[in-house]
C-alpha cells in the first residue's frame, strides 16, 4: 500500500510494498526532483516514519492510494524528469507552497484524483481506472483493462491516446468529453490494440467543438485542422468499436487502417452543424471533408447499423479486402464509395459489399472511383438493396478521372475495375443532377453487371461509356 502526504516542506510519497519494505519518495524544493531516502522493514500496517517539513500528527494529512496507483508510483516516480518542478521553486527562495501544487499535480494526473482519508487504515481507494482528468490517461491505459473516461475536457493540441491498449481492454466513454480549441494539426483519439473495446454510455457525447475550426475549406487549406478525429491502427483480434455518439467534428472522423477483425456497429455521427455557413465559410457550408468513416489497408471488417450526417462521404474503402458495410443511414454525404483509389501506398481495393443502407441529400448514392494517371486494383465489390433519395450530382457513379480538385473528364485506365455487382438501387436525383455516370479508361473495365436499378428525376443526361452486363440501360445513353 501507498501514501501521499503533501508537506509544508516537502512533498512525500510513502510505499510500503508487500514483502513489507517501504519505500519513501521526497520532493525536495532544494533539487526540485524526486528523491529515494530509504529502504527498510517495517510492520505492513506501520505509519511510523519520518515526514521532513511535515509536523508532528503527519498521519491526519495522509491520502490512502489504490494498489494500481502504488505500483505505478514504485516503479516509475522515482524516474521522474527534474524539470518538471523547476517552475515551482528558487534557487535562494523555494516557493513551497507552488512547489506542493506542482508536485501534487504530478501525482494526481499519474493515479487520478485520490480522496483525502481520516488515517492509513482507512478502506476508501483511488481507482486509477476511472479516469475524470485527461492527465490521468496514460497511468489507466498503462495499467488497466477496464477504463472509463468520464466528463473529460481536452486541452488544445492533445490526443486521448489509446494506441497501446492492454490485449482486452474496454475503454467507456462518459457524460461529455469536450476538445479544446488548438491551432494544429492531430488526432483527437488514437486506438490500438487486440481483442478492445470502444464504447460509450447511453448519454454520453463526444464534442469535437468543430465550429472552432470549420470555414468552409477542411482539408483543403484554411485554419489549420485536426484531420482526423479518430484514428484505429492495428487494431486486431475480435475488437469492436460501438454505441457512440459524436458531433462537430472537425474535418475526417473515423480513419481505419491497418487492421482486421474489427466491428464497429451503433455509431452516430452527428455534424449537422456544419451544413449552415460561417463568417469564414463565404456562404458554402461550414464544415467540409466531415467524412464518416475511411477504410484503409483493413481487413475482415465490418462497418454496420449507423448514422452519419455528414458533408462527404459516408463510408470511403481505399484499400483493403473483406469488408462489409451493412444498414447504414447516410444523410447530406458524397454516398456511399469505393475510393478514390491510386496513388496511395496501397490501392488495391477486393471483396467489398455495400448492403442495406439509405442514402439521402447526398451529392452521390453508389460510387466507385479511381484518381487520374495512377495506378490500382479494384475487383469484386457489391452494391446491394441501396435507397438513394434527393441526389445532386451522380446517383450511380463509376469514374475513373477523379482529382480531389475536380474530375477531369479523360478517364485512365492504370487502374482496373473488374467483378462489379449493383443490384436494387433505387431512388431520386435532382434537377441538377445525373442518374447515371459511367466513365472506364480505355480497357479497364470489365465485368460490370447492373440490374434493376431504377434512379429518376436527374435533370442532366446519364452518360456511360462502358456497356454493362445485366437489364441497366443507363437510360438509353450508353456511348
Amino acid at each position: 500500500m501507498c501514501w501521499w502526504h503533501p508537506g509544508r516542506m516537502f512533498h512525500v510519497v510513502h510505499l510500503q510494498r508487500l514483502d513489507q519494505t517501504e519505500r519513501v519518495v521526497v520532493l525536495s524544493p532544494r533539487t526540485g526532483r524526486p528523491r529515494p531516502m530509504f529502504f527498510r522493514a517495517v510492520p505492513r500496517a506501520s505509519t511510523d516514519f519520518p515526514v521532513p517539513g511535515g509536523g508532528a500528527n503527519t498521519s491526519s494529512r495522509m491520502v490512502l492510494l489504490s494498489s494500481l496507483a502504488c505500483s505505478w508510483l514504485y516503479s516509475t516516480l522515482s524516474k521522474c524528469d527534474s524539470k518538471v518542478l523547476e517552475a515551482a521553486y528558487d534557487a535562494n527562495h523555494p516557493d513551497t507552497n507552488s512547489l506542493v501544487a506542482s508536485s501534487t499535480s504530478v501525482i494526481l494526473a499519474a493515479v487520478g484524483t485520490a480522496a483525502a482519508v481520516p488515517s492509513p487504515s482507512s478502506t476508501a481507494t483511488t481507482d486509477a481506472c476511472y479516469v475524470t482528468e485527461y492527465a490521468a490517461i496514460p497511468a489507466a491505459t498503462a495499467a488497466c483493462t477496464s477504463i472509463t473516461l468520464d466528463g473529460l475536457t481536452v486541452p488544445g493540441n492533445s490526443t486521448i491516446d489509446l494506441s497501446k491498449l492492454k490485449s482486452g481492454t474496454k475503454v467507456t466513454f462518459k457524460g461529455k468529453t469536450f476538445w479544446e480549441y488548438a491551432d494544429a494539426n492531430y488526432a483527437f483519439i488514437k486506438v490500438g490494440g487486440s481483442n478492445i473495446e470502444i464504447t460509450a454510455d447511453a448519454d454520453a457525447v463526444l464534442d469535437g467543438n468543430g465550429q472552432a475550426w470549420w470555414d468552409g475549406l477542411g482539408s483543403n487549406g484554411g485554419l489549420t485542422k485536426p484531420n482526423h478525429f479518430i484514428e484505429i491502427s492495428k487494431v486486431l483480434g475480435n475488437s469492436s468499436v460501438h454505441d457512440i455518439y459524436i458531433e462537430n467534428y472537425p474535418v475526417h472522423c473515423f480513419a481505419i487502417s491497418n487492421s482486421a477483425g474489427l466491428d464497429i456497429h451503433h455509431i452516430t455521427l452527428n455534424n449537422s452543424a456544419g451544413y449552415a455557413p460561417n463568417n469564414r465559410s463565404n456562404g458554402l457550408p461550414a464544415s467540409h471533408n466531415s467524412d464518416g468513416f475511411d477504410l484503409g489497408s483493413t481487413n475482415d471488417t465490418t462497418v454496420r447499423d449507423s448514422v452519419v450526417i455528414n458533408q462527404d462521404d459516408c463510408v470511403a474503402v481505399t484499400s483493403g479486402n473483406n469488408i462489409l458495410v451493412n444498414n447504414m443511414y447516410c444523410n447530406g454525404s458524397h454516398g456511399l464509395s469505393i475510393g478514390s483509389v491510386g496513388g496511395k501506398s496501397n490501392n488495391n481495393v477486393t471483396n467489398i459489399s455495400f448492403t442495406n443502407s439509405v442514402v439521402l441529400n447526398a451529392e452521390n448514392g453508389a460510387r466507385i472511383k479511381s484518381n487520374s494517371n495512377t495506378t490500382g486494383f479494384i475487383s469484386d465489390i457489391l452494391f446491394e438493396n441501396i435507397r438513394v433519395e434527393n441526389i445532386s450530382i451522380y446517383g450511380i457513379d463509376i469514374q475513373q478521372d477523379y482529382l480531389n480538385g475536380g474530375p477531369t473528364g479523360n478517364p485512365t485506365n492504370g487502374v482496373i475495375i473488374q467483378n462489379i455487382a449493383m443490384r436494387n438501387i433505387t431512388g431520386t436525383a435532382t434537377v441538377e443532377g445525373k442518374n447515371y455516370y459511367i466513365l472506364c479508361g480505355e480497357g479497364s473495365c470489365s465485368n460490370i453487371k447492373i440490374d434493376d436499378v431504377h434512379i429518376t428525376g436527374g435533370g442532366l443526361e446519364s452518360s456511360c461509356n462502358f456497356k454493362t452486363a445485366g437489364n441497366f440501360d443507363c437510360d438509353g445513353h450508353f456511348v
